[in-house]
């Protein structure tokens, strides 16, 4: 896969999860964290183990313990995630969750990985566009909502890191199964802590059922899987420059796709204007040109062969 087939998959990645916090809202407010754990990765393992039946024999050993580890992360992530999204707007929630291209080169420094040039040009360009998409303003309290979404984002950080390492070491698509095995796994033995009926003690109603067979689909079998494959080619921070244009996509599919209740969110001129900064934050962080002396030097001599052509 090259550099360019990675780009492509890990926005893809990034389509899916933009949407799912469209179809996250359309759940009941008082659906379990654990529950909605357990249904969508419980339903996203039988789909890959359906699709990849013949590989399940392989899952065993160190490939099944990392994954293992991989759900654990993803169990604190989402249940974060989730009590997050419950409790403010979509896109809110989306742009919060991408503080992780903050964190991840933050954790990398302490593992003594530096980003690039073109990192530190970018991230400055996506926070700028964080503050204004999001609505924070001065001496306002924060919701919990958005707390609960900055915890999610941490783990998510950590997770990318771990992913990064696992991967080159791997199957991906082994972890990737191994990993919504154990999540549904701990998520239905903490829901029954919780709840001992567990699944008897749910409303189902169509819209519910369609959420959660789309999230299990889309933002559980395909990402996960499709990140795993991703990240074999590409580093933390690449993954997370592409992932910050999230709060983009979101924006736009909340104003054109109404909730259950047939609403949808507002625009705003400062959202535009976030959404701007974060994708020229993106294209600056994801490309080499500071890190590239012959662009550079391309580009001055380009600019001294133009004031000449002027000059005479």
């Amino acid at each position: 896969m090259t550099r360019a087939e990675s780009n492509i998959v890990l926005f893809s990645i990034t389509l899916c999860w933009a949407s799912s916090y469209l179809f996250v809202k359309n759940l009941p407010p008082d659906l379990s964290p654990f529950a909605y754990m357990t249904m969508t990765s419980g339903l996203a393992f039988i789909i890959l183990a359906i699709v990849f039946f013949a590989r399940l024999r392989d899952l065993k050993g160190r490939v099944l313990w990392r994954s293992a580890i991989l759900a654990a992360i993803v169990c604190f992530n989402l249940v974060f995630k989730r009590l997050g999204v419950s409790r403010i707007p979509a896109s809110t929630a989306s742009f919060v969750a991408s503080l992780t291209i903050v964190f991840v080169p933050l954790f990398l420094l302490l593992l003594k990985q530096r980003p690039t040039k073109n990192n530190v040009l970018g991230i400055p360009f996506i926070l700028a566009g964080l503050v204004l998409t999001s609505g924070v303003q001065r001496g306002a309290p924060l919701e919990l909502g958005v707390l609960y979404m900055v915890a999610a984002c941490i783990f998510m950080a950590i997770y990318v890191i771990v992913v990064d390492g696992f991967t080159k070491n791997d199957d991906p698509l082994l972890l990737g199964i191994g990993q919504m095995l154990w999540v549904a796994v701990i998520a239905y033995l903490l829901w029954l802590v919780e709840e001992p009926r567990t699944f008897f003690a749910l409303t189902y109603t169509n819209e519910m059922l369609a959420s959660i067979f789309l999230l299990a689909f889309f933002a559980r079998a395909y990402a996960y899987i499709m990140l795993m494959y991703g990240q074999r080619y590409a580093n933390p921070i690449s993954v997370t420059v592409i992932a910050s244009t999230e709060p983009v996509v979101t924006m736009v599919l909340a104003l054109l796709i109404p909730d259950t209740f047939g609403q949808t969110e507002s625009f705003t001129f400062a959202k535009l204007v976030g959404g701007v900064l974060i994708v020229i934050g993106a294209i600056c962080a994801g490309t080499d040109f500071l890190d590239n002396p012959d662009l550079l030097n391309r580009l001055r001599l380009g600019g001294k062969g133009e004031k000449g052509v002027a000059a005479s």
